[in-house]
Parts: C-alpha cells; sequence; structure tokens
C-alpha cells in the first residue's frame, strides 16, 4: 500500500473477514481492492469470536514494525438484544418494588414516571460511556455508572448491558450491579412487611447499646 492510500484510509472503513486463523488469532479483511491483516488484539470489542464472513469497522493503522494493518476493528450489526427471558426476569426483579409501593398506597403515576426518568438516564449513561469507549474518548467511571444504578436506574442498566454488550462481562462490575438489584429487593420486601425487619434491627441495635452503656457504667463503680 503506497503512502498516499494510507492517508487516504484513515477514516473508518467496513469490510469482511476473508480469512481467519483462529489458533494464530489473525487474519485479513477485504474492503473494496484493499485487502489488509487483522489481528484479534486490534479489535475494540471482543464479544464475539471472529470467523469468516464476518462483516466489521476499522481504520488502517501501523503494527509495531510500521506495516499497514486494520485497527478498532468492531463487528457490524452483532450488537446484543433483549430477550424475552431478559424481560421476564426484569418483571420478576420489579415485583417485590411495585408490591412495596402498593402496601405504601405511592400515587402508581409518579412512582412510573420517576422510575422510567431514572432508568432512561442510566440507559444513556450506559450508551454514552460506550461510544466513548469506542472513540477512545475520557469515559465515566465505573462507580459512576454504579451510582446511577444506585439512584433508581438500575432497571435501565440492566437492559442496557444486555443491548449494548456493555459491563456486562466484567465480574467486578457485575458484582456491584447485583449487590444493588440485592439491596433494592430487600429494602422492598421490608416495606412491604411495614419495615418489620427493620423495626427488630433498630430494636436490637438499641438493646446492645443499652447492654453495653450499663456494662461501662458498673465496670466504673
Amino acid at each position: 500500500m503506497s503512502q498516499s492510500e494510507k492517508i487516504k484510509l484513515d477514516a473508518p472503513l467496513t469490510g469482511t473477514i476473508v480469512e481467519w486463523n483462529d489458533e494464530k488469532r489473525y487474519g485479513f479483511v477485504q474492503a473494496g481492492r484493499l485487502r489488509i491483516f487483522l489481528h484479534h488484539r486490534d479489535f475494540a470489542e471482543r464479544h464475539k469470536r471472529p470467523a469468516v464472513g464476518d462483516n466489521i469497522t476499522f481504520v488502517v493503522g501501523q503494527d509495531p514494525q510500521g506495516r499497514s494493518c486494520a485497527q478498532q476493528a468492531i463487528h457490524v450489526n452483532d450488537g446484543g438484544r433483549i430477550t424475552l427471558l431478559n424481560l421476564l426476569v426484569l418483571v420478576a426483579l420489579l415485583v417485590l418494588p411495585v408490591l412495596a409501593l402498593w402496601r405504601w398506597r405511592v400515587d402508581w403515576r409518579w412512582a412510573v414516571g420517576v422510575s422510567v426518568a431514572i432508568s432512561l438516564v442510566a440507559y444513556v449513561t450506559y450508551a454514552q460511556d460506550k461510544q466513548r469507549a469506542r472513540k477512545q474518548l475520557w469515559r465515566y467511571s465505573e462507580w459512576d455508572l454504579h451510582l446511577v444504578d444506585l439512584l433508581g436506574g438500575w432497571p435501565g442498566g440492566f437492559l442496557a448491558q444486555r443491548k449494548l454488550r456493555h459491563k456486562c462481562r466484567k465480574f467486578r462490575f457485575q458484582f456491584w450491579f447485583w449487590f444493588t438489584v440485592a439491596l433494592y429487593q430487600l429494602i422492598a420486601f421490608d416495606a412491604w412487611q411495614s419495615w418489620r425487619y427493620l423495626r427488630l434491627t433498630s430494636e436490637g441495635a438499641s438493646r446492645f447499646v443499652k447492654q453495653l452503656q450499663q456494662r461501662v457504667q458498673g465496670e466504673r463503680r
């Protein structure tokens, strides 16, 4: 490839993988008359194993030896999807919060409006972080995403992870995400039970503090 061709091909291109060695993790992609080397490490996202016939977008770059190669490769039309099972899981996770709101007679219009709004914010935040990751720009921290989930946007985060294939393979992120979901389930269950367990915990803590104070006063005597 001539130097002039390299300059012209610095914009994103779309091509097809025409050769792939799964053992050595490299192959070639064809974009028009351009046939260029592609290595697995040069994929911007690695949620799918490359195969012959896959369509990808990429930019032309150089490897450490100065040879032209495809970089920032992304599979085309290979995003995730929200399945019926995903929706059923989400509905199941919303049962306890809905029961808690019904128990305390919260205006359902207000509750639905706020929940949908926060979930949309969460979905958009995940989507923006995904786009920034692809463009190698400044990104939201994982704790920013956790915060929007904790503020009530976890249903939107749940759907975004599956639709966008974002953060769904990172164990630490998933641990804190599901910790947030479990926390909401526990709070909702207790609210549905008229805060029975919160009162028991509070009473137990109060008895413990009193016993501790009595013991300290006894030792002072």
